[in-house]
């Protein structure tokens, strides 16, 4: 197909389609009518030789073919928007823009309230959208462009993304401060013996403290499994469950709630978290920005050293 007879407009139909899985949301995305989709698609289809959707009950969805194909229109698109977008003069002070960024909802407790303020203060045309992901889907997502970054633990990358440490973190052990069993720095086998809340985004009831635990020959009750942070906070404070959790986290519950806060009772390694991002968008002056401001935000995160084992909670 000789790219003469390709009208630009169709391949961004084509993604719309291929997001919503529907005519009617397509349309509603990209603020045109109905039939102007339907025309464009049977324009598609021409061209490419294929079908592209077969319509379900449940709305449309794309032939193998289509799938092929999705993932380098999409990166293609967003090449070309990035090319119009990252002009040398960016302001972050005029630029109006949304980025989407994956994360665990650690981001969400620690680091943006810092950030919602610095973009008051610089970017306050410049809107946020978070989702909760695991590390694998995340790097799927910046491929696909339905991410602007991912926030995660450190792993292998290609290098078609961009890495930086954001900071290193270490697992705490909290427990609720009138906690009957939990006086002082707790030996291991009180911890096996204890139930313990998990955070797992993908719902796992093991984790790298089970791997480490087991290596020593002890296992313990996880009685709950959960995918937000919050959430283990939250029964922290309310139940005799121990939870494990990252240091910074641990120290924003001591100073709040004035929960018990204690080195864990065997090593654990220090845990990097990094920032992800797709190197296509590294001439970005709108997401340059926002890399920079994140980072410069982890940078300054303070640490938490936890009580020694001669700590006995406050009456």
């Amino acid at each position: 197909m000789m790219l003469k007879k390709l009208d630009l407009n169709l391949l961004v139909t084509f993604e719309a389609l291929w997001r919503e899985r529907s005519v009617t949301r397509a349309a509603a995305r990209l603020n045109v009518a109905q039939p102007t989709v339907s025309n464009a698609l049977a324009k598609l289809r021409d061209l490419l030789h294929d079908p592209l959707f077969i319509r379900t009950p449940k709305g449309i969805e794309p032939t193998e073919r289509c799938n092929e194909i999705a993932r380098d229109v999409t990166q293609a698109l967003r090449q070309i928007e990035q090319a119009i977008d990252g002009a040398p003069d960016f302001d972050p002070g005029t630029c109006s823009r949304e980025f989407k960024i994956g994360c665990a909802d650690y981001f969400d407790l620690l680091i943006l309230p810092s950030l919602i303020h610095r973009m008051a203060d610089e970017a306050p045309h410049i809107d946020i959208r978070l989702r909760s992901i695991n590390r694998e889907e995340g790097l799927d997502l910046l491929d696909a462009g339905e991410l602007d970054f991912l926030m995660h633990h450190d792993g292998p990358a290609p290098k078609r993304f961009g890495v930086s440490k954001a900071f290193s973190e270490r697992h705490i052990l909290t427990a609720r401060r009138d906690h009957p069993l939990i006086k002082g720095q707790p030996d291991i086998e009180t911890f096996a013996r204890l139930p313990h809340i998990n955070f797992s985004q993908r719902g796992d009831a093991r984790s790298p403290v089970d791997e480490a635990l087991n290596a020593l020959g002890y296992t313990r009750r996880v009685l709950v499994t959960t995918q937000t942070m919050s959430t283990v906070a939250s029964m922290v404070l309310q139940s005799d469950m121990l939870g494990s959790i990252p240091s910074r986290l641990a120290g924003k519950l001591v100073e709040e709630f004035g929960v018990q806060a204690f080195p864990m009772p065997f090593d654990m390694p220090d845990v990097d978290l990094i920032l992800y991002w797709n190197r296509r968008s590294e001439h970005d002056g709108a997401c340059r920005w926002m890399r920079q401001t994140i980072l410069d935000i982890c940078a300054n995160l303070p640490n938490f050293e936890p009580v020694t084992s001669d700590y006995a909670p406050q009456s």
